[in-house]
């Protein structure tokens, strides 16, 4: 009697060269904890898991390296992610976790192909037929996360766009309230470029008379507050640290050298008295 291999069978594997479908859980049902981790890691500042650009079936997705994956979990960061639960402290413990992730559908292993267009460019992914985590594999993210913040950014630049177009029809108050707004802030941007400026031409001037280089608003383009930038109100150069001529350091081994023959010329002598004694 012949047998047919069909959805149920299990004689052997079937002929069939059609594609190969692969399953893929839906994220959003997953327990929390991993949702967060998911959070976690496309969070570049937090985690330091920098994402690449590939394309899959004609649309761009994130994709990151399995190694750079487990590193990211063992950062003293995501105990903060995990609170009630245990942290990760081996490379086992972080590679179950993301391999978790890929059981409730957050990420597909995919292999990498070569770029669409010149170097750099983002590259070809295809799924990988075998689906566990490895650390020299490529996962890519198929989970987008919560769409709120997405939808109300979409709503708010649609409203922007409308309240542009029918800006003539609004009420004077508004209009002149808008027209005071946008001189008031020409009024702070030029403000910023005046003491930009001053602050320059107060160092070329200052940099060849003071002993150092004065600076007004010292921390004005530094990555700090608005409040903080102004704060102190100037400042100087810092110290440069002088390093040792050449002449000195030459000197300073030289003396090392002959301390040690000084001495021995000093024991010499010392023996050769109590030897005439």
């Amino acid at each position: 009697m012949s047998h047919k291999h069909g959805p149920n069978c299990n004689h052997g594997p079937s002929q069939s060269t059609g594609p190969r479908t692969i399953q893929v859980n839906d994220a959003n049902k997953a327990p929390a904890i991993y949702k967060d981790t998911a959070n976690y890691l496309k969070n570049f500042k937090k985690s330091g898991l920098k994402a690449r650009q590939g394309v899959f079936n004609g649309r761009r997705f994130e994709y990151f390296k399995g190694k750079r994956g487990i590193e990211a979990i063992l950062k003293e960061d995501y105990a903060k992610v995990v609170k009630n639960e245990k942290t990760p402290t081996s490379r086992d413990e972080a590679f179950n976790v993301l391999n978790e992730l890929g059981k409730f559908g957050f990420i597909l292993r995919v292999d990498r192909g070569e770029p669409i267009g010149n170097k750099g460019s983002p590259r070809i992914l295809q799924p990988n037929p075998v689906q566990e985590f490895k650390e020299d594999g490529y996962y890519m993210w198929i989970w987008e996360g919560s769409k709120v913040k997405l939808y109300l950014g979409a709503v708010g630049l649609v409203a922007i766009i409308l309240a542009g177009v029918l800006f003539p029809l609004w009420p004077n108050f508004l209009r002149l309230g808008v027209w005071y707004l946008s001189v008031g802030v020409l009024c702070l941007i030029g403000l910023f470029f005046a003491i930009a400026l001053i602050r320059l031409i107060l160092y070329i001037i200052t940099y060849p008379i003071l002993p150092r280089g004065f600076w007004l608003f010292p921390n004005l383009f530094e990555d700090c507050g608005i409040i903080e930038s102004f704060i102190p109100l100037y400042g100087f150069d810092p110290v440069k640290e002088k390093k040792p001529s050449k002449k000195a350091v030459t000197d300073s081994a030289a003396t090392a050298t002959e301390a040690p023959a000084t001495d021995s010329v000093a024991t010499t002598s010392a023996i050769e008295s109590k030897k005439v004694e």
